[in-house]
């Protein structure tokens, strides 16, 4: 500090000057960035280029996940927005004790490519049996009195599943009991001794439990999707499937 005191005048005066002027490059620099990002365009910095860019939306439960894109991992809990130049991506979301989720994105610019309500399951739910006569009389009634279960444009046949005019999968062996998961983004259905679930759009295709046998069960979602409420041979049963 004694040896930055009695330094001459105008040399300090010089570093001064050229410490400022690195922090207004810093601040303009900055600034360009913010603009530019608002414009829908982003700086390439290893090669001073300025492309064009799309943007990426995520909302996924749960919020604490991994998200992945082109393997880089992006911290920030959801709902996600990256800013990409346009091209293809792979995403993957990961928690442990959770399947992964994956998808192939097409980003084009100016355009936001958005996945929505996004479910991670678990892969071993913790299943206990229902002893209450309440939970025993939904999971047995008619699928059409069930609110959080409606059958919208859901249309199913022995291999495909339909939403819409839309083929949502077709499979090698027998389906039944197809229904929506609530919020109409996923469809659950039985397959052999197993109950299963899959995005709408036909990826992501997930166990959630298995049963004692392949003869045809009931079951239904709580209303906020976190429980399935199934019958097995003449036990009644919930799995914490999310």
């Amino acid at each position: 500090m004694q040896e930055y005191k009695h330094r001459p005048r105008q040399k300090r005066l010089k570093e001064i000057i050229i410490g400022q002027g690195i922090v207004v490059l810093l601040i303009v620099a900055v600034s360009l960035s913010l603009v530019f990002w608002g414009l829908g365009y982003k700086i390439n910095w290893k090669n001073l280029t300025i492309k064009h860019t799309g943007i990426i939306y995520l909302s996924y439960t749960p919020k604490d996940a991994k998200v992945f894109i082109n393997d880089t991992e992006y911290k920030q809990s959801s709902p996600l927005d990256v800013q990409e130049y346009a091209g293809r991506y792979n995403l993957v979301i990961k928690k442990e004790g959770f399947s992964d989720w994956t998808q192939s994105a097409k980003v084009e610019n100016d355009r936001v490519v958005s996945f929505k309500n996004i479910v991670l399951f678990r892969t071993a739910p913790e299943i206990s049996e229902i002893t209450d006569q309440d939970s025993k009389n939904s999971i047995d009634a008619p699928y059409d009195t069930l609110v959080t279960n409606p059958n919208g444009d859901l249309v199913a046949s022995d291999y495909e599943i339909w939403n819409g005019n839309d083929l949502v999968t077709r499979l090698a062996s027998p389906i039944f009991g197809v229904i929506w998961y609530p919020g109409n983004e996923y469809i659950a259905f039985q397959q052999g001794n197993e109950i299963r679930i899959i995005a709408k759009n036909g990826t992501n295709d997930n166990l959630l439990v298995k049963l004692n046998s392949p003869s045809k069960v009931k079951f239904i979602f709580s209303w906020d999707g976190s429980l399935l409420l199934y019958r097995d041979g003449d036990k009644y049963y919930k799995a914490n499937i999310n």
